[in-house]
């Protein structure tokens, strides 16, 4: 891919010229700074601009790079086994796809002034949007602390992919790019959905985890779900987090990694009998 070089008087500088002259934004752009600027003797003799060597990022590549990272680490948590109680036992850390709130559209829920990733990450999507490309409006938003950023177009379908995929890395690939040089403490999240799909996603994961928790409960005998994407399954640790009758433990590798639903007290008997 072609590469460019700038210079201006400090790194910064630098880099606005490339993104004017290229006319896109600094998080579309993979920048290498060659030379340091100088100041020189009494600021005249010896003095150095700054230098700096950008090239235009390949968006559909990395769309498709995200998808296959996605698809191949696991990061779901398991809860505790039976003997620690509920207090110790570790909960899971909620996922993006959880933190819209429950029949709310979260367009309408800015508060206060928008955080500048606002539309950075707004930039972004719409730019990979139109490297697919996606004829689509992206309306940005805040969802609480994060970032919520909804497509409104014809082609939710295409953007939300099998089992959510495709959105998910969309989602992947923003959050990577608006974050990529912040430090771990201050990163943004950043929301990405179409159609409401994470909420309505949400909702049909919250029916069926309460259904094989009663099922658990009512036979005293563990039930698994099918396999599903790690997402989904810190969705379902959170929804059974708190039930004080069942636990929940992953199993599995990879793709055919699934949830299990243990009943407490059917477990409990078990190792007595034993």
């Amino acid at each position: 891919m072609s590469s460019y070089e700038f210079t201006g008087k400090t790194i910064k500088e630098a880099v606005a010229k490339a993104c004017e002259e290229l006319r896109t934004e600094e998080a579309l752009l993979d920048v290498e700074v060659l030379e340091e600027s100088t100041r020189g003797f009494l600021g005249i003799v010896g003095q150095r601009d700054a230098r700096v060597r950008v090239r235009k990022r390949n968006i559909l590549k990395e769309v498709l790079e995200a998808e296959d990272t996605r698809s191949s680490v696991d990061t779901d948590v398991e809860e505790s086994p039976p003997e620690e109680s509920l207090e110790e036992a570790e909960v899971p850390r909620q996922s993006a796809v959880s933190s819209v709130d429950e029949g709310e559209v979260p367009e309408n829920r800015e508060v206060g002034p928008p955080p500048p990733a606002l539309g950075e990450a707004k930039t972004v999507l719409e730019e990979i949007l139109r490297r697919m490309p996606v004829e689509a409006e992206v309306r940005a938003s805040m969802s609480g602390d994060a970032v919520y950023l909804d497509i409104k177009g014809d082609g939710s379908g295409l953007l939300i992919g099998k089992k959510g995929q495709t959105l998910d890395a969309l989602q992947f690939l923003v959050n990577k790019i608006i974050n990529k040089t912040t430090p771990s403490g201050s990163k943004t999240e950043i929301i990405v959905d179409t159609e409401n799909y994470r909420m309505r996603k949400t909702e049909n994961l919250r029916e069926m985890a309460l259904k094989m928790s009663e099922k658990a409960k009512r036979t005293l005998k563990p039930v698994s779900f099918n396999p599903m994407p790690a997402g989904e399954r810190r969705i379902v640790h959170l929804i059974l987090a708190d039930e004080r009758e069942v636990y929940t433990k992953s199993y599995g590798e990879g793709p055919l990694r699934r949830i299990i639903v243990y009943p407490r007290h059917g477990m409990a008997g078990k190792r007595r009998r034993r």
